[in-house]
């Protein structure tokens, strides 16, 4: 699976730590947005749209590698590209580009959850409307 998005991101004055650069805890932010920016794309309003009124994705595992210094007012292209698509987990993979310079790299892995009547969260399986749309655009790519 390898469907792909990519969202450009510039470095706000509140993103950057006493030295002018990028705090690392902004990467974290930037991979968040990048991900509902990417559903967006996909016609998906998370929280508003069933199912995913009711399913949640909370963040199970996540890492940045930082390459090279971001300082405040740089552009970011931040690549998103879903790597896995499990039973009730979604794998993405980030890059993050400043021109042709890659400055950072990272992973998410969300595993999707509703709540059940105790207000205890139980994995449940990746919404097959999401994975309708992601094969249909694999499809469109031609990659599947």
């Amino acid at each position: 699976m390898a469907h792909e998005f990519h969202y450009r991101r510039l470095v706000h004055w509140q993103d950057t730590d006493t030295a002018g650069i990028i705090h690392f805890t902004n990467y974290f932010r930037y991979m968040e947005e990048a991900e509902t920016e990417f559903f967006r794309s996909l016609g998906i309003q998370k929280r508003k749209d069933p199912p995913f009124d009711t399913v949640l994705c909370p963040r199970v595992s996540a890492s940045c590698d930082f390459v090279k210094t971001v300082a405040f007012g740089d552009e970011l292209d931040v690549h998103l590209s879903v790597a896995k698509i499990g039973r009730t987990s979604i794998g993405y993979r980030f890059s993050f580009t400043r021109g042709e310079d890659e400055v950072a790299h990272g992973r998410l892995t969300v595993v999707c959850v509703q709540k059940d009547r105790n207000g205890e969260m139980k994995s449940v399986p990746v919404p097959e409307r999401l994975r309708q749309v992601l094969e249909v655009r694999e499809r469109e790519k031609g990659t599947i």
